[in-house]
């Protein structure tokens, strides 16, 4: 009995011990876990606190996209007068200088149209001096009928006074009365074609006569088709698009191939309405081109008017009850710094663009946008009057 109570009282024990050790070993995981979980969330509170300080400091100053693309103006060039292609002297991706000839149409009519012209000015040239002598023509005959008029009203006052003495046959009375209203009727015929002959030749110099004037303006017609048949291109850079051939007929108007100035390129950037904020005109933007990865650098040059969806062609109607909220995109316009093209190389249009705009700080030369002005098909005045001038004058002395 005594051994049993002995016993009884060893296995309490024991079991104390081991309920107090296991009391022990879960204080020590549950701190442990606490500890775990504190520094977890020291680790997740340092790393909003140092995101935060570098979008306060930093990241905050940037707007950073992908959706951005290489852009230039892509100038058209288009057939002047219609006609066959004769020449061709470029191919696609083929450089070409701005005034280069490129391609040449049939000018077999033109030239015809231009001696056509040539002759009917000179033409006209001997229509307006024989006004002249027209006129000239009309005063002395003028003259001759007022002499006829006045003999005849000599002779009718006469005869009218013989026929009262009854000296003279009422026929002969009647043929002098009828000789002196011809007469009358005569001269009145003479003057009004004189005044007529006068308002056709009138004018201060053969240059400012009417019919001189159409027939010069025919000529120099004819003469600016002559040119045209000659196309030059308008701006340097590189041929895309070429679709003209030999032999094809050809249009005014008709699109014969696009030249790509690659020296004169801007990024478009699309970049989303909730990043505008703090973008202006001047900020830096460094860009990094996926063709050649290359990294180039410039500055925000313009901005868009309005949103993508908003200036396409069929605009997106947002009037209905069906409605989504959809973040639009605003298009930036980014020029390149000269030194960054020309230390990097030009890259294609429509090529892609990693750009990362820095709103601190302001490019203070920005470039005004240019003017762009061509003057291929200027006509040299001076050389067209002084062919005027010589078929003019080659036209005068023959009547």
């Amino acid at each position: 009995m005594e051994k049993n109570i002995v016993n009884n009282t060893n296995k309490k024990d024991i079991e104390n011990h081991l309920d107090e050790k296991e009391k022990k070993i879960e204080k020590v995981q549950t701190k442990k876990a606490f500890e775990k979980m504190l520094l977890f969330f020291c680790v997740c509170l340092s790393v909003v606190i140092i995101y935060g300080a570098y979008w306060l400091f930093y990241a905050r100053k940037f707007v950073e996209t992908e959706n951005a693309y290489v852009n230039s103006s892509q100038n058209v060039v288009t057939a002047q007068v219609a006609g066959r292609i004769k020449e061709v002297f470029v191919e696609n991706t083929q450089e070409v200088e701005k005034g280069q000839l490129i391609a040449l149409i049939d000018d077999t009519d033109y030239k015809i149209a231009l001696e056509n012209a040539t002759a009917d000015l000179g033409k006209s040239v001997r229509a307006y001096f024989n006004l002249s002598s027209s006129v000239g023509q009309i005063e002395d005959e003028l003259l001759s009928r007022k002499s006829q008029l006045k003999k005849a009203e000599t002779d009718f006052t006469m005869d009218r006074a013989s026929y009262k003495a009854g000296l003279i046959s009422k026929l002969q009375y009647e043929t002098s009365k009828n000789n002196y209203s011809i007469a009358k009727a005569g001269v009145n015929q003479s003057k009004k074609a004189l005044e007529n002959a006068k308002i056709q030749f009138d004018s201060k110099s053969i240059y400012n006569h009417p019919d001189i004037q159409k027939a010069i303006a025919n000529y120099k017609i004819a003469y600016v088709n002559l040119m045209r048949t000659k196309v030059y291109a308008p701006e340097s850079g590189k041929i895309v698009k070429k679709s003209v051939f030999l032999g094809q007929q050809v249009n005014p108007s008709q699109e014969l191939m696009t030249i790509v100035n690659l020296k004169d390129i801007w990024v478009d950037a699309n970049l989303k309405e909730t990043e505008m904020r703090n973008v202006k005109i001047g900020d830096k933007v460094k860009m990094k081109s996926d063709v050649d990865d290359k990294v180039y650098y410039g500055y925000v040059q313009g901005i868009s008017a309005g949103t993508g969806s908003a200036l396409a062609i069929i605009p997106a109607q947002n009037a209905t009850g069906n409605w989504i909220k959809i973040v639009q995109r605003i298009p930036v316009r980014i020029v390149f710094d000269k030194e960054s093209l020309k230390e990097n190389g030009s890259i294609p249009i429509g090529s892609s663009m990693i750009i990362k705009i820095d709103t601190s700080e302001i490019n203070k030369n920005i470039i005004p946008y240019k003017a762009e002005k061509s003057t291929l098909y200027t006509v040299d005045e001076k050389i067209m009057n002084k062919e005027i001038d010589k078929i003019i004058q080659s036209n005068l002395g023959k009547k």
